[in-house]
């Protein structure tokens, strides 16, 4: 099944933004512009599937899909890129993790409302579940709107594959379970919400702020 999605960065997420992605808060108005030039861009759909036929996954109740933000949030960073506007780019992609958790919670309302279940867990492929199980996934939903290269990369960059474990009663709330911070195995992260001051940041956000 194809969904359209309309994901969008919330009020509360500005609040924690630059303490997140380490800007300055002063950096704000221009992040927020960025975030207005990007909406008309951003084409997000949601794939998914309520059948259980995928016999890796062992669970009782589930679905999965794939959620992509379409290829104009790419051609976005791709030009800011080729002009070396190298922050601007990196905006674009911490914008980008903001608005996918968003189109996760669309599509877990749009899954509990089909299948009468509750999410109880997001998990992406290559955490729980292998990602060998993209071919077949991708075969399963058909999207229109992505390709699934020779070397098995989901384009648009910014797409997903997703396991939903549903329950039949509520765990937690939605946007609790879509939280892919807690659940990410990432912990030197350094967009991570709660990450430990003794693991290391990544060489891109070392180079990008001069972290030593």
């Amino acid at each position: 099944m194809k969904h359209k999605l309309s994901p969008r960065v919330a009020l509360e997420e500005w609040e924690g933004f630059c303490s997140r992605f380490h800007f300055l808060k002063e950096e704000l108005p221009t992040i927020q512009g960025i975030y207005t030039a990007m909406l008309p861009l951003v084409e997000a759909y949601a794939y998914y599937s309520l059948e259980q036929d995928m016999e890796q996954i062992v669970l009782p109740h589930y679905a999965y899909g794939l959620v992509t933000l379409g290829k104009g949030v790419d051609e976005l960073a791709e030009l800011y890129l080729e002009h070396e506007k190298l922050q601007e780019a990196y905006i674009v992609d911490c914008i980008s993790l903001l608005l996918l958790s968003s189109a996760y919670e669309e599509l877990a309302h749009e899954v509990e409302k089909k299948k009468g279940l509750y999410l109880s867990k997001l998990t992406f492929l290559g955490d729980t579940y292998p990602v060998t199980l993209l071919p077949r996934m991708f075969q399963r939903l058909m999207p229109d709107t992505i390709c699934l290269t020779e070397g098995q990369m989901l384009k648009p960059l910014k797409t997903a594959a997703l396991i939903l474990q549903l329950e039949e009663k509520p765990q937690k709330d939605v946007k609790q379970a879509c939280d892919t911070c807690a659940e990410c195995k990432n912990f030197s992260c350094p967009s991570r919400r709660k990450t430990p001051q003794s693991l290391p940041r990544t060489y891109g956000a070392m180079q990008i702020f001069h972290i030593t």
